[in-house]
């Protein structure tokens, strides 16, 4: 065989290698998202299989270890630091994108939620599947506002709403009308104050809930410390 003959013969068998791989690859490539999307349906199954089977009744019964529905803050219990809340079937409470003031320091004391612009009038919905735990009043700071406790261990609050549509211990369902938006309480223009809270105490719902772009930052949010009071010995 000659020269010419022998780099010919490994020519093609090089690029018969090339082709093999490049097929292997496209075939890898091609069956990645095929995985993922069955992954996807699985969680999904999954996801509809714990929504039906919450407990509406009774929410993060394993969380709280009692149900009053006096105080926005009055919701002992203990959740260690690691916990993982579900934010999975999610509703976004306002169709609004704008939010007027954030989280934290305002005016020497902490503003523990978030000020999204509504309109007298405006439809207002849960956040979550959930229990209705407080419908109240208080002229010098929330105005009509109500708290809803969810299974994912959240407590979320709207407040200064013009109207409230629900009563306590009324079970809702994630976007459902709560309430009407409002200028009452202790506020200077038409707004949703929006919170969120383990066991009594307020995290930034910004870290869970992007108003901007109507969603949610993740399927869950993992707590970096403690909240409540670990004394407090809750249901299993």
């Amino acid at each position: 065989m000659t020269l010419k003959n022998i780099k010919k013969t490994l020519g093609v068998l090089l690029l018969t290698t090339i082709s093999v791989s490049a097929t292997a690859q496209d075939l890898i490539a091609r069956q990645a998202p095929i995985d993922r999307r069955l992954k996807d349906v699985n969680v999904k199954l999954g996801d509809t299989f714990s929504s039906t089977n919450a407990d509406l009744n009774d929410p993060a019964a394993n969380i709280y270890t009692t149900w009053v529905n006096k105080g926005h803050k009055n919701a002992p219990g203990y959740a260690a630091a690691g916990t993982r809340i579900d934010l999975r079937g999610f509703a976004m409470p306002t169709p609004s994108r704008k939010i007027n003031s954030p989280f934290g320091p305002r005016w020497g004391r902490t503003h523990e939620g978030l000020d999204i612009k509504v309109y007298i009038g405006d439809t207002i919905r849960s956040a979550f599947d959930g229990k209705v735990r407080v419908v109240d009043f208080n002229a010098n700071g929330y105005g009509y506002y109500v708290v809803i406790r969810h299974p994912n261990g959240l407590e979320t609050l709207y407040g200064h709403m013009s109207k409230q549509l629900v009563k306590n211990d009324q079970i809702v369902r994630a976007g459902q009308p709560i309430g009407l938006g409002g200028n009452t309480g202790r506020s200077t223009g038409s707004h949703l104050h929006f919170e969120t809270r383990l066991c009594g105490q307020p995290i930034n719902p910004a870290l869970m809930f992007d108003f901007v772009h109507q969603d949610v930052t993740g399927d869950f949010f993992t707590t970096t410390r403690a909240y409540g009071d670990q004394s407090t010995a809750h249901r299993k």
